[in-house]
């Protein structure tokens, strides 16, 4: 008999295909077809350099088409996922837990699954065996263009898979650890929205499981957040075989409950400062991309000066931008990183533009913040006032970014407040803003000094506040 398969029969799905019915010269068998895409023949290559094991599911047969593989595997008898529709007990959790380990520990030199999760795992022929290799990633595979970093099921992916780093055997072991605390409790050990899930695998700790104290132990290892403090694939298999001989001693007992709260001690310490590397990472990001923005918008300002007016002088002192013409500067100052402050607002980076003469000046801050909806970042333009302490020679003037997210929160700061603004800026469509100063430096260089001509000057509407 020839292998074949019932495109009307599916099965299910993996990682890149589609899972049907098939048959073949030994039986019953499943077909998994697969499109020939980016990365579409990896997991012909991953399985086919696979040690044969009880624990493994083999690719018995491979077929080639026009655009698709189909790649024949044995027919599981139904999937982890099945299983656990109904509570499974400890013994036979453990059991579960000990074919999963040592099939981790049997390819961990060899590849990286990284889309460990119960679908992934099937019950065959009296084992439950590791399928669908279809992200999986060749451990030294570093450098290849379709290594798929972005591909992960939200519930069982490591705190490396959502900073999009490296996928190691240790990533495995974080899904292995999210499995096994679901098999042990019935539920996982973070849910809720996308967001959600994604905080809590990078800075969540979830209580201890009850029950075997090694077993908790283990599990807790498993799911702490550096891939260096996780216990190797290898090391899972001893343990889980050991976890049987709890002791029920007093002194046991009080060891015991010593060494928990010293394992969720560290793991809350560990958490805390995977959260504090993960918030420094994202604001470098944040502020990387302000910058990119921020060159473009002096970059331009400084083009349209000097192109109108050639006899622009341009100066760089300490990093800042000095346009001299006429006895009249026009000053875009230094980005600066703005540290993260509780409050409605996030602001990442702020800066200023200022034009100056005869003892006058007019000033701007800019802002790269989410000032206009939550946790999306863009530029923004905005003076202030000094409110009952004004200096009309100075007005509206540039504020620091504590001193002028201070103002945008309480609407005072010495009697200040916001007098010009507040305006979104895109570094792609900047004609007004840069007409405008350019527009206030030529009039400053003639001696007419740009003064606001109402109070407030410009579009005076306060940014988002869950309060007003």
């Amino acid at each position: 008999m020839q292998w074949e398969f019932d495109s009307a029969r599916p099965l299910g799905r993996g990682g890149f295909g589609r899972v049907y019915e098939a048959r073949g010269p030994i039986g019953d068998a499943a077909a998994k077809v697969v499109p020939k895409a980016r990365g579409g023949d990896r997991e012909q290559l991953v399985v086919s350099g696979l040690p044969a094991s009880r624990n493994i599911v083999p690719v018995q047969h491979v077929e080639e088409t026009d655009d698709s593989w189909v790649l024949f595997m044995p027919r599981a008898e139904y999937s982890l996922r099945d299983r656990m529709a109904q509570p499974v007990p400890t013994a036979e959790a453990v059991k579960i837990l000990q074919d999963i380990a040592q099939a981790l520990s049997e390819v961990s030199s060899i590849v990286v699954h990284r889309d460990l999760k119960p679908e992934n795992i099937l019950f065959i022929n009296g084992s439950w065996a590791l399928c669908d290799f279809g992200i999986a990633r060749y451990v030294e595979a570093t450098t290849a263009p379709d290594t798929l970093k972005d591909s992960m099921t939200p519930y069982y992916a490591a705190p490396e898979q959502w900073l999009f780093e490296r996928a190691t055997p240790a990533t495995d072991v974080y899904a292995f650890g999210v499995i096994a605390y679901e098999l042990l409790s019935g539920q996982r050990p973070f849910t809720g929205a996308r967001d959600e899930i994604r905080e809590g695998h990078l800075a969540g700790v979830p209580p201890l499981l009850t029950g075997s104290r090694k077993l908790a132990w283990l599990v807790n290892e498993c799911l702490l957040k550096a891939p260096e403090a996780r216990p190797s694939a290898a090391n899972l298999t001893g343990r889980l075989a050991a976890v049987g001989s709890d002791v029920s001693s007093p002194a046991a007992r009080a060891l015991g409950e010593a060494q928990s709260a010293l394992l969720l001690e560290r793991a809350a310490a560990e958490a805390a400062a995977a959260a504090a590397r993960t918030e420094a990472q994202r604001r470098a990001g944040l502020f990387a991309a302000a910058n990119a923005g921020y060159e473009a918008i002096v970059a331009d300002l400084v083009e349209f000066v000097c192109d109108g007016a050639p006899d622009t002088q341009v100066a760089h002192p300490n990093g800042t931008t000095v346009l001299s013409l006429g006895g009249a500067e026009l000053r875009i100052a230094r980005l600066e990183a703005v540290s993260p402050s509780a409050g409605d607002y996030d602001v990442v980076a702020a800066s200023s533009v200022t034009v100056v003469t005869r003892g006058a000046s007019r000033g701007h801050s800019l802002f790269y913040a989410d000032f206009d909806e939550l946790r999306h970042f863009g530029w923004f333009e905005m003076g202030f006032m000094q409110g009952m302490g004004a200096d009309f020679a100075h007005e509206p003037r540039a504020l620091s970014g504590p001193d002028g997210l201070q103002v945008l929160t309480s609407r005072t700061i010495g009697g200040g407040q916001l007098g010009w603004g507040m305006r979104p800026l895109d570094p792609g469509s900047l004609e007004d803003f840069i007409q405008r100063w350019a527009q206030w430096l030529g009039m400053a260089a003639q001696g007419k000094f740009p003064r606001m001509s109402t109070l407030p000057d410009g579009r005076t509407v306060y940014p988002r506040s869950r309060g007003w």
